[in-house]
C-alpha cells in the first residue's frame, strides 16, 4: 500500500512539473506571436504568404499544451503540436531556401538579432518538435489519470485560461489583420508596408489584450469554482 501511495505522490508531481513546462512553453509561443503582432500592427509590416501559413501553425503548436492543461497529459496532444511544428518548419525552409536562392536578395522583411522572422520561425519550430519529443519520454505524466486544470481551483487553471483567451484573441488580431491586403482570396507573395498604430498604440493595444485576458480569465475562474461548490 505505501508503495503505491509513493507511486501515485510521485506521478502527480510530474503531472505538476508537466504543467508548469507546458504553461511556459505557451508563455513563450505568446512572446513570438506578441512580436509578431507587434511587427504587424505598430509598424505596419504585413505577412506573405508563406509566412501567414507559419504563424498559422504557430497557432496549432500552441494547441497540444492547451490541450494537456485544460484536458490532461496525453501522448496525442504532444502529437498534435509535434504535427504543426512540422508543418510550420516546412514553411519557413521553404521562404529561407527561396531567399538564399539568390545572393543578391536581402531577405524579406525585419531583421531581428540578426535574423529574419521566418529564420526565428524555423528555430521555433524546431525549439517545439524537440521539447515535444523530450516531454514524451517521461511517462508518468501519462499514468496518472490527469483530467486537466479545469475541474482544480487555483491560479493554475486562471493563469491558464488568461493565456488561452490571450492566445484566441492574438489569433482573432490576424485574422482581422490580414482582410485588407488578402481578402477571401490568396495573399500577396511581398504585401507592401502599411502604416502602423505606431508604439504608443501598439503598447494601448498590448495593454488592452492583457487586461482582457486576465479579467476573462478571473470571471471564469471564480464563475467554474461556484459552480464546482455547488
Amino acid at each position: 500500500m505505501s508503495v503505491t501511495r509513493h507511486f501515485a505522490r510521485v506521478n502527480i508531481r510530474d503531472v505538476f512539473i508537466m504543467r508548469l513546462l507546458n504553461l511556459a512553453a505557451l508563455l513563450g509561443l505568446l512572446v513570438v506571436l506578441g512580436v509578431l503582432l507587434w511587427f504587424e500592427f505598430a509598424m505596419g509590416e504585413m505577412p506573405c504568404a508563406l509566412f501567414l501559413i507559419q504563424r498559422s501553425a504557430m497557432f496549432g503548436l500552441a494547441v497540444g499544451p492547451m490541450m494537456n492543461l485544460l484536458w490532461g497529459m496525453r501522448p496525442s496532444h504532444y502529437g498534435v503540436s509535434i504535427l504543426a511544428a512540422c508543418v510550420g518548419a516546412a514553411g519557413s525552409v521553404c521562404q529561407i531556401l527561396l531567399h538564399i536562392a539568390n545572393p543578391d536578395d536581402p531577405g524579406h522583411g525585419p531583421v531581428v538579432f540578426g535574423f529574419h522572422l521566418y529564420t526565428w520561425a524555423f528555430i521555433t519550430f524546431a525549439t517545439g518538435i524537440v521539447g515535444c519529443a523530450i516531454l514524451l519520454l517521461f511517462k508518468g505524466q501519462f499514468e496518472a489519470g490527469d483530467t486537466g486544470v479545469l475541474r482544480e481551483r487555483g491560479w493554475l487553471r486562471l493563469f491558464t485560461i488568461a493565456i488561452i483567451t490571450w492566445i484566441t484573441l492574438n489569433l482573432a488580431m490576424l485574422g482581422i489583420g490580414v482582410l485588407p491586403d488578402c481578402g477571401l482570396g490568396m495573399c500577396p507573395t511581398d504585401p507592401a508596408t502599411s502604416v502602423g498604430i505606431g508604439t504608443v498604440g501598439g503598447c494601448l493595444m498590448f495593454l488592452a489584450i492583457i487586461l482582457a485576458s486576465f479579467a476573462t480569465g478571473a470571471v471564469l475562474n471564480r464563475r467554474m469554482k461556484s459552480v464546482s461548490s455547488q
